[in-house]
Parts: structure tokens; C-alpha cells; sequence
């Protein structure tokens, strides 16, 4: 059941972001040797805002973060903004998305965030019940090549073909005053909140963590997966809705 709070099982490496930090990259590193969700997101897990569900017993996540304001320019500059909004809110009853008209210069003047990176953030820091979860900050990901071969028990030649770093193409210099200011003013907390943390840690499965399961986002999730498996339930209940 793609795209539902049920993860394929097939599925060995879930790699998952809140957007803008350079997943596409890595998950196509790791693919050689583990197969992941897909980089291109055609399967929905890419930017996944919860922990999904999986009935794989040797399932491994590796959450990528990054500074939150790099990453909402990185988003606005390829465009991509009015569809992370979307995936982001996924689940969460937010009301409000961000347009596809709407410019880098006026989200940051209107300080009304509609990327949700914090609540993502949140989200999967309370791990899974289910799997240990790799988090990974973007600026450290060279630097944690070894942790991350080890963590998914792969082959050295995994270092070794990892591409070269490049210059990230998205910068502050680029912007007016005003709008980094608006752009810190939203993400300031996440901001330093993940400054603080080391490069990379993991989260190891927690029977525990099973309690934030009861949580509105998967209530919502499970709801959601119910009727894409049966359709004309749905079908049922909108009719019902609408007398």
C-alpha cells in the first residue's frame, strides 16, 4: 500500500527528510547496496512526516536534518516549495499551505511558516517502536560516511564511490536582510536545536515509543490507509457527509 502509514516491506533502508537538505544524493549512494524508498519520492516515503508502520524486522531509518533556513531557500529556489508544504502537513490538520506564487521574499516577510520543519523534526525525534532511526545532519554527512556504512552493514566500496562534495548551491549572501531576518525568526528554535546536536546519532527501537501511536497524525494516517484499501467505504461516507 504505497503512499500510507504502512511501509513496504521490501522496502530495507527507509531514508526520510524534511526537504531541502540533500537526501536525493545519499539515498542514491546507499541504493547499490540496500534498497531504499525511492529518491524521486514516487513511492511517498521520502519526506515522510511520521514514522510509518513496517512489518520488516530488520528495517533501518536514517533521518537527514539540516539547518531549517538553508533548507526553506533550497526549497523556494528549485520551486519546490508549495509541494514540501503539502507533504509536510501530511496528517497534522495544518490549515495552512504555502502557494506556488508565493515568493522566498514574501513567506519570510509574512514570518507565517507553512513548511512545518520543526513538527517534522519532533515527529521522528520520538523514534520508532519499530526500527532504529539514523539521524544525520546534512553538514556532517561527509564526514559520517563510516557511521552510516556501519549502521546499514554495507560494503567499504560504499565510502570509496560516495561522489564528491560539492558547493551548496543555496545561500544566505543571495538574500536581502530582511527576509533572512523573517526566515531566522521562524526557524530560529529548530535552528539552533539542531546546531546543538553532534553530526550523527541514532535512536534505537523503543517498545515505548509505541505510545505516539495513539497521536492524531496516525490516527489520521490509519484512517487515510482504511480507505485507500477500500475505497468504496469512502465513497459511503462522503455521500453520508453530505446529507
Amino acid at each position: 500500500m504505497d503512499k500510507t502509514i504502512f511501509l513496504n516491506k521490501d522496502i530495507e533502508v527507509l531514508v526520510v527528510s524534511f526537504g531541502g537538505v540533500g537526501t536525493t544524493f545519499l539515498m542514491e549512494a546507499i541504493t547499490p547496496f540496500r534498497l531504499t524508498n525511492r529518491s524521486d519520492n514516487g513511492d511517498g516515503y521520502k519526506h515522510f512526516p511520521i514514522p510509518p508502520l513496517s512489518s520488516r524486522e530488520n528495517l533501518k531509518a536514517i533521518y537527514v536534518c539540516g539547518d531549517p533556513v538553508l533548507a526553506a531557500v533550497s526549497l523556494f529556489r528549485r520551486g519546490y516549495h508549495q509541494t514540501q508544504s503539502h507533504v509536510n502537513a501530511k496528517f497534522q490538520n495544518f490549515d495552512y499551505l504555502i502557494p506556488a506564487s508565493k515568493s522566498l521574499d514574501d513567506y519570510a516577510a509574512e514570518r507565517k511558516d507553512g513548511l512545518y520543519f520543526s513538527t517534522h523534526f519532533k515527529n521522528w525525534s520520538a523514534g520508532s517502536g519499530q526500527y532504529p532511526v539514523l539521524f544525520l545532519k546534512y553538514d556532517a554527512i561527509y564526514d559520517s560516511l563510516e557511521t552510516i556504512r556501519s549502521f546499514l552493514d554495507i560494503p567499504a566500496a560504499f565510502v570509496d564511490q560516495f561522489q564528491k562534495k560539492q558547493v551548496r548551491k543555496s545561500k544566505l549572501s543571495d538574500l536581502s536582510k530582511n527576509t533572512v531576518q523573517g526566515l531566522e525568526e521562524m526557524y530560529g528554535e529548530l535552528q539552533k536545536e539542531i546546531a546543538q546536536q553532534t553530526g550523527s546519532f541514532i535512536i534505537e527501537k523503543n517498545e515505548n515509543q509505541k505510545k505516539y501511536y495513539h497521536q492524531q497524525a496516525y490516527r489520521n494516517a490509519l484512517k487515510e490507509a482504511f480507505f485507500k484499501k477500500y475505497p468504496l467505504l469512502r465513497k459511503v461516507k462522503n455521500k453520508l457527509t453530505k446529507l
